[in-house]
Formats: C-alpha cells, structure tokens, sequence
C-alpha cells in the first residue's frame, strides 16, 4: 500500500518539475534517476516500482504506454501544489524581513508544506534494529563458530530470514525463516547504540568482534531484489500491448463536441459572428480549430483552463485569434466547460468581409474559389501528429540528409501533402484488426530502405495517433503518375508566354513536374520572372494552372522527387 502524504506530493512535484520541467515526456528510468539522485525509491512511498508511483500521482504526472513497452511521464501543472509553494516562498520573505523578532510575524492558515519521504535504508536500519548494547550472550565461543558459519553461508539463511520478518518483505520470498534466538547475537558486532533492548546480557569482549562481522553482515542479498522490482515494470507494459491503441496521447478529459461539452454564451459568439467572415461557421470553426490544437499538442494553460489558436489572423496580419475555455466543479446545464475569452483585437479594425485566415501551405495557390485548401487541419483531424517539432526532427534524422528549409517546413509541406497523396489513392494499410496502420512516406534512409509511418487506433474524434517513423513495414507505395508532357516540356503543344521559356527549351531539364495535392494531379513546373509557373497539359495545349513562389515551387515538386534544378534550389535557400 502507498504511503504517500500531502507534503510528500507537494515535495515530489516539485523535484520533478523542476528537474524535469512541465509538458516533457521523459522515460521512466530517467524519472527514477531523478529520485535516486535525490536519495529516495519507489519503496520509501511503499510502492513497488517506479511506475506504480507515477499512477498514485495523477494530479501532476502523466503516464503514456507507447509502442514496445516504452513508458514516458510528463509533469503536468497542479494549481494548487503552485498555489503553496508560491506561499512558501512569500512565508520565507516575511520571516526574513521580521529581522529575527518571531513576535513580528504574521499567523494565519498553515498550507502544505514540502515533505520528503523518509528514506528506508535496508542496511543500516536493519542492523540497529536487531542489535543493543545489552545483546551479547555470554558464550563466546559459539558466537565465533556462528560467524565462521556466516562466512561459508551456512547460518545465512536464518539471519536473513530475521531481518526480512523486522524489515522489509521484499526478501521474504527468498530466505526461509527459522526462529532461533541465535541469530539475534550477530547485530553486536556494531556498538552503535539502538533503541530496541533485547533481555539476553551484554558481554565486554563483544567489541573485538565487531569489525570482523562488520564486514561480513553488510546483507549484500538485500541490495540484490531491490533491482529486482525496479526491472518488473520493463515487461510488464509488454505483456499487455493490447490496450495501447486504444489510449490516445490527448487528455481524455477535454470537450469534444463544442455543441453538447462547452457553454457557449450569446456574448461570447457575438464577437465571433463580428470578426469571422459572414459564411463562417463559429461552432464548427471552433471544433475544427481545437480538435487541430489538440492534435498538434499546441494548446497551453492549465487542466481547468486552456487557451488554443483560431485559423483566422486578428486585423494585424500576424496574431492568431486566440480562445480560452473554463472548466467548473459542477456541470451547468450537463456541460463542466465554457468559452470565457476571446481575443480578436480591434473589432473596429475588422472591414466587412471579416478576418484572413493564416497561410495555409505550399499548395493554397491552386485552390480555387470557396475550396477548402487546409490539407494540414484535415491530416491533423485524422492524426494525432504531436509536437510538429518533434515529429518532423524524428523523420529529418532518420530519412538521408537533405535541405528542408528554415524550420523545416518543407518537410512538413511534405508530409502533409504525402498523407494526402495516400489518401486519395487508398495507400494506408490498415491491420486486419483496425487497430493499427502505415502508410509509406516516400523518403529513404541513407542507405537507400523506405521509411515508413506507423499509426495507432483511437477511440476519440480523432481517429488514428502517429506513433513512430520506422524503416519496417509493408505498406504500398503510392506512385505519382502523370503524361509525359507533364514531366518535360513538350514542343509541339501551345503554351502560355513565361520569361524563360527559350531557355527552358533549350535546357528542358530546368521544367520538372510538381504535385497539386487538392486535385491530385502532376503540373509542370517552369521558370517564370521571380517565381515559378505551373503548366496543365489538355488536348489543346498546355494552360495555366497557377503561379507559385519558389519556396511553395520547392516543396511542391519535392514531393515528387529530391532532384531539383539549380533555379528552383537557390530558391529555396533564399
């Protein structure tokens, strides 16, 4: 059973957050380390391992299974261990400022204060607990033959089988205890005083014993099954690999459903039909925004209040609207959240047709009039992709070496625009189960092996959870197939005027295809002026498909091949 008390969580929270930080998934032998450094195990909070531990503290650590049976703790914020250790800290300062008159401070309600556990030493506990002062028998010499029995490990069973029935019962499975009041001489080797007597006498020439059975009785087996438990937790996530698709990397507890989880006040909503463009829907908006937020781990706040970010850009072109949500104690009306704030900016600033969304990704150029061209809200909808920064340094060290721009973005043009890919060519293998999928990135190794994207199945609105990039796998490659006068630019067919179009025929390596993911389509790619121009090829000549950027140009025709000409490559170090 765990013996955990309030000052000892408020003392374990803030160790951990401050050695680990808050909202980092850290593996568990790493949490343990924490605590080892600090002097302290799982067994001092009367718990077996470091795991169970982590579950009896589920105000402030987070425990995630991945794949493997790989565990990770994140520390998560508690308001009220906050609250009194910011306390603490304004307590010392008024003491410190009492100039040493105890009369001079204040009193009020004591809070909770940090306690640390108390350390079991198994070892020196067990010594002075067994030995007195008054403990030496007054035969010597079968106390000596009882030591050289210790040594060859004939009497060793018995002492420890004691010491495990004072102590800890960890080392009861191993020893078998007899009962024999023999034994209880051998803790006199120590003089160290204890306070437990025991009624046999104490003799003067026990001393001279002591620093040959010091050595001896230092209960090296004690030591030993203490890792013992520490290495049970390692299998026991493996043998029960079953559940973990089914647990999702997002807090359970938030809304899902604006219309039935969240209150939505009048005055709340009345800014949104304010600042959102007249054909807008804020209910849905809203959703789609946090289920996005929840799915790219961007949400910030605590467990009772969370702020996420909207599409839309306040009228400073730069700042995305912003919303908060409240959890209360009790349900209102069947729902525990609320919209409590939203932050717009100016609504004078705001003209008629209502806020800009953000730039939505290489590809937003060929979308046309009232498409949706979000490809990444709709792949974070059906993955939980997790931390964008994680993820895509995850795929850059494990793919071969290459240029993906600042920030990596054009990786992550990539990846959005390859799970699209996959989709619209029903290229995701699924499990006959349906409790796990893959899909091929397209991206190799340095040593030429395909990568591969594995996922796992969730229970919530978002259907499946991104949980590694690996070199195994089975899933089919899903080809970019296009006519030949999409990849080379060909002469005999009409084409809108560009700038470099007598070079690019006399060099036609410099057109190169490129992939509009929102029609699932092969483009041709050429130079045009300071960006680029797509071309369509039709049965009456080519026609213009849309006009890009370099940087939107790179990525594009990345997802199609690495080997880009020189023109559209400097644009991308630009």
């Amino acid at each position: 059973m765990s013996k955990i008390t309030p000052g000892n969580r408020l003392y374990l929270y803030q160790l951990f957050s401050r050695e680990l930080g808050m909202r980092r998934q850290t593996l568990l032998p790493r949490v343990e380390e924490v605590l080892a450094a600090d002097g302290l195990a799982p067994a001092d909070l009367g718990c077996n391992d470091m795991r169970e531990l982590c579950e009896q503290l589920p105000e402030f650590i987070k425990l995630t299974v991945f794949k493997k049976g790989y565990v990770y703790a994140t520390v998560i914020e508690c308001e009220e261990y906050d609250r009194s250790l910011a306390k603490l800290g304004s307590d010392s300062g008024e003491k410190s400022s009492a100039s040493g008159k105890p009369w001079k401070r204040k009193r009020g309600a004591k809070g909770i204060k940090p306690v640390k556990p108390r350390h079991i030493e198994v070892v020196v506990e067990k010594e002075p607990l067994a030995e007195a002062p008054e403990e030496v028998s007054a035969p010597e010499a079968p106390e000596a033959e009882k030591i050289e029995e210790l040594i060859e490990g004939t009497v060793e069973p018995t002492s420890e089988a004691e010491v495990a029935s004072e102590a800890e019962p960890e080392s009861a499975p191993e020893l078998e205890p007899e009962p024999e009041p023999e034994p209880e001489v051998e803790p006199t080797l120590e003089p160290e005083p204890a306070p437990e007597p025991t009624p046999e006498p104490e003799p003067t020439p026990a001393p001279a014993q002591t620093p040959s059975i010091s050595l001896t009785i230092t209960y090296v087996p004690e030591p030993e099954p203490e890792p013992a438990p520490d290495a049970a937790p390692v299998p026991a996530p493996q043998s029960s690999p079953a559940p973990e698709p089914t647990t999702p990397r997002i807090q359970s507890d938030l809304p899902q459903d604006f219309h039935t989880d969240v209150r939505c006040s009048s005055e709340q909503l009345s800014i949104l039909y304010q600042v959102l463009p007249a054909d807008v829907d804020p209910m849905a908006t809203l959703e789609e925004d946090f289920r996005v937020a929840r799915s790219t781990g961007e949400l910030e706040g605590t467990r009772s209040n969370v702020t996420f970010s909207l599409r839309y850009l306040q009228p400073d072109g730069v700042t995305p609207v912003r919303v908060t949500l409240r959890r209360s104690a009790k349900a209102v009306a069947g729902k525990r959240w609320a919209l409590t704030e939203i932050e717009a900016g100016s609504l004078e600033d705001v003209d008629l047709d209502g806020l800009a969304e953000k730039k939505r990704g290489a590809w937003q150029a060929f979308a046309g009039e009232g498409a949706d061209a979000d490809l990444e809200r709709q792949f974070a909808q059906q993955v939980a992709i997790g931390s964008w920064d994680e993820t895509l340094q995850q795929l850059a060290q494990l793919a071969a070496p290459e240029s993906w721009g600042p920030g990596l973005e054009v990786l992550r043009d990539y990846l959005t625009m390859t799970f699209s890919h996959v989709r619209a060519h029903d290229a995701l293998l699924v499990t006959p189960d349906g409790s796990r999928a893959e899909f091929d990135t397209g991206l190799v190794t340095e040593l030429g092996m395909p990568i591969y994207a594995h996922l796992l199945r969730l229970t919530g609105d978002i259907p499946w959870q991104l949980d590694e990039f690996s070199t195994s796998g089975g899933a089919p490659h899903a080809p970019y197939v296009a006519p030949l006068a999409a990849l080379a630019l060909d002469h005999s067919l009409d084409a809108p005027s560009f700038s470099q179009r007598t070079l690019v025929e006399r060099s036609p390596r410099l057109a190169t295809p490129a992939y509009d993911p929102l029609l699932d389509r092969v483009v041709l790619l050429v130079p045009d002026k300071d960006g680029a121009l797509t071309l369509l090829p039709t049965d009456e000549g080519y026609v213009e498909a849309a006009r890009l950027t370099l940087r939107d140009a790179y990525s594009c025709a990345r997802v199609i091949s690495s080997e880009q000409p020189s023109w559209l490559a400097a644009g991308l170090e630009g």
